[in-house]
């Protein structure tokens, strides 16, 4: 099989960086250090970067705004878990403004919770804390949100986050949970991956900088494949999770935790 163009041209340059050795990863967002952080000016181009490197990103805000009305009930709270700027918190806030519902995002990140703060400023509805998704207070939420976050989380603490959030949130309630996935096999992944680098290109990222940001993500970005996503949220209590979204490795799923107990 040929190699796309943008394999092609990654395999022949030298990887760009700044005079300490640190990758460029495009859109002006200066990393620190070699590994990939949403710390430092990130959050300053943070929802243009974003949006032009995952496809689909703002398809999938509109498609959880659908799905929320189904789960934003009177009395209860809807949380984002990783909500970097609150543009999805926003949306969602919104929507629901005549609704008695308390919106609340949560990034570890203090950059990203300053410009949320100050998009959310005028939305009494919304709260936004700073803390770790694993010391969060799930009870009455009857949505719960994470929109490319769990894949940034190490693995051996995902089983306990999610059943955290079933136990806790309201019976009823959903976790809609959007992530980058890992194909089983082998030749489909070498697809998915080729396919990505060009939509990359196609976006205006230059070759180094598709380079420079995957380098970034070593050891940062640890994606599972849709079966494992499917099976933790199974595994913690959320009955028969369905995919909302898919465009080849960038997928949604929603589970929604019984009524009646297991």
């Amino acid at each position: 099989m040929a190699e796309s163009k943008a394999v092609e041209e990654l395999a022949d340059i030298d990887l760009i960086t700044d005079a300490s050795g640190v990758p460029t990863v495009g859109d002006n967002i200066e990393l620190q250090s070699p590994r990939w952080s949403f710390s430092g000016n990130t959050a300053d181009h943070f929802d243009e970067h974003v949006s032009r490197s995952i496809p689909g990103y703002e398809a999938g805000h509109e498609i959880i705004a659908q799905l929320s009305d189904f789960f934003v009930t009177p009395g209860s709270r809807v949380a984002e878990i990783g909500c970097s700027t609150a543009a999805l918190t926003a949306k969602l806030a919104v929507r629901h403004r005549e609704a008695d519902v308390k919106f609340f995002g949560i990034d570890i990140v203090p950059e990203m919770v300053a410009q949320a703060r100050q998009r959310c400023v005028e939305l009494p509805n919304v709260n936004i804390e700073l803390g770790d998704a694993l010391r969060v207070d799930y009870s009455d939420c009857s949505l719960v949100i994470m929109y490319y976050t769990l894949q940034f989380v190490p693995i051996w603490k995902r089983p306990a986050l999610i059943k955290r959030i079933c136990s806790e949130m309201l019976p009823g309630g959903a976790l809609i949970l959007f992530e980058k996935t890992r194909s089983p096999e082998a030749r489909m992944q070498d697809m998915f991956n080729q396919c990505y680098e060009e939509y990359k290109q196609s976006k205006g990222f230059t070759a180094d900088e598709i380079l420079g940001k995957s380098r970034s993500l070593r050891s940062v970005l640890e994606p599972f494949t849709t079966e494992e996503n499917m099976r933790l949220l199974s595994e913690a209590g959320f009955a028969s999770p369905q995919l909302v979204q898919k465009q080849m490795a960038f997928e949604g799923i929603i589970g929604v935790k019984s009524v009646l107990g297991s």
